[in-house]
Formats: C-alpha cells, structure tokens, sequence
C-alpha cells in the first residue's frame, strides 16, 4: 500500500522527552529494560501522540502528547536508535517521509539531516511476529474502551463504567517521590502497592530486608465525591511508573476502577491532561 507524504515540524528537547517516555523502561530482573520498541507518531490538531500498549500487549497502556505544526503519521521503527539521532540535532525539528514508497523519514534541523528507515511492515518487537501496523491496531482498539476525559471505561458489550475511586489535583512531584523508594537501597521490584481511603491513599514500595517504605498523600478536596463513590482498595502495579513520574512535573488524576469480579483486579488510568494518560493493570 502506498504512503502519502508527511511533513511535521516538533521541538527537539520536545520528541527527545516523547520518545524517552514512549520506551517505557521497568525493571526487570535488576536491570533497566525497554517495554516498547516502535511507535506510530500521530500529528493532529496541533499535537503530535503516541498510543501504545507496552511489550506484553496486555498490562499497560500510555498516550503522550507534544505540541506541533503539520498533520500526518510519523513511523518510528527504532526509538533507540531515533533517540541516538536526535542527539546530534537541536532546536527546531522537521521530520518528513521520504522515498518511492514514504517508507524513511529525514530528520532535519538548521544544519543538518538524517534519515533513517520507517516501514509499517517492520516488527513492532525485534522477537515477535507483529508488525508496527498491527501493534498500531490492537493498541487503538483497547484506546477506543478509555476515556480521559470523563474518566469511564467501555466494555466489550457496550456497558460504560465509571471508577470506584479518584484522586484529582495530585502533583506528580509527590508521586515521584514516593514510587522512587522503591531503588532504595538498590532493590528496584517494580512493584508500587496502592492502598486507599476515603480521603487519602498510601503507596508501599521495597522489602523489609533493605527498607520497605509507606508514602500517604491526601486527596484533594476537590474531588466530587457525589459523582464517584471512592470506595476503599488495596491493589499493586508495575510498568515502571517510577520512570515515568520522574519526567513530568504538572498535577495528574488517579482513577481506579474494580474488574474483581471479571478476575481482573483494580485497573488504574492516570490522566495527565491534554487527553493523556497511563492506563495500568494491577496484579491478579
């Protein structure tokens, strides 16, 4: 199928942040590792997004925006190697698909240009069968169920459900600080267990033997609770939020929803504005 061409134009400190943010790195193991290594760039009305599901196709999914001027798709075959290049460009910059069939992009700032390879066709991960595309389309049909906006979730029969739990105006500095407890003292499980109230919430992180920590962060009074019926819970997460919370700094609201009755646990959405947001399982 042939491509159309595309012209966007992003800041580069902008797409730097984007793309770190897209890779999604938890730890596993002890180490750092990548959950997401492809991503379709999507320019519409002023802002240029991701939406991916992360390696397993299942526990996460994260939509990110950045401004920008054009319109179009983006393919980003490689983040690594897309952030590799972007360190040798600054300030303003132009990506556009080039070639017969649109299947490279050129990056280009003031002085300089490269261009790398942007195949739909290419693998979504270097070890499953996926295509970029076909990742695209499994990742859009879950974004088609969430809504950021009024804080619901779809079902597959149609059914619209709101959360059991919010938390609204909650700074990301607070958070950061209480996930980042979780490399104390070198342990890094990736897991944040999140305990509610009515009016406040604790997250513990880390092990007894090295320092298991209690954060409480209270939740805002502005938070309607008419609309939502902030029942209590207890559920953990992974996806390497400690990442994430270290690279934004703006208030975020928490959303929980209860799918125990499905066996799916306590499925938390956090929503950054501009109709972003980290749409995370919990553990069964």
């Amino acid at each position: 199928m042939r491509r159309e061409h595309q012209l966007i134009t992003v800041e580069g400190d902008s797409l730097k942040w984007l793309l770190t943010l897209a890779q999604r790195k938890q730890t596993i193991d002890g180490s750092a590792k990548i959950q997401l290594h492809s991503v379709i760039l999507k320019a519409k009305a002023g802002r240029l997004s991701f939406c991916s599901l992360v390696k397993d196709g299942v526990s996460s999914l994260m939509r990110l925006s950045i401004p920008c001027a054009g319109e179009g798709e983006i393919v980003i075959t490689d983040i690594d190697s897309a952030l590799g290049v972007l360190k040798y460009h600054g300030g303003s910059i132009t990506l556009e698909t080039v070639g017969p069939d649109y299947d490279k992009i050129r990056l280009k700032s003031a002085n300089k240009q490269t261009t790398i390879s942007a195949s739909r066709n290419a693998k979504a991960f270097p070890h499953r069968p996926n295509s970029i595309e076909e990742w695209d389309k499994k990742s859009q049909e879950l974004a088609l169920k969430i809504s950021a906006d009024d804080l619901t979730y779809t079902t597959n029969d149609g059914t619209v459900i709101k959360p059991i739990w919010v938390a609204g105006d909650v700074g990301t500095t607070t958070l950061y600080e209480a996930l980042r407890c979780d490399s104390m003292n070198g342990q890094k499980f990736n897991k944040y267990s999140l305990c509610s109230d009515h009016d406040s919430f604790t997250v513990t992180v880390g092990d007894t033997l090295k320092g298991r920590t209690k954060s409480t962060i209270q939740v805002p009074l502005s938070v309607d609770n008419k609309e939502f019926t902030n029942k209590p819970f207890k559920a953990t997460y992974n996806g390497g939020l400690e990442h994430i919370f270290a690279n934004l700094n703006n208030d975020v609201t928490l959303a929980v929803w209860d799918f125990t009755e499905v066996g799916g646990g306590y499925p938390m959405m956090v929503a950054l504005g501009d109709g972003d947001y980290i749409f995370q399982l919990s553990e069964a």
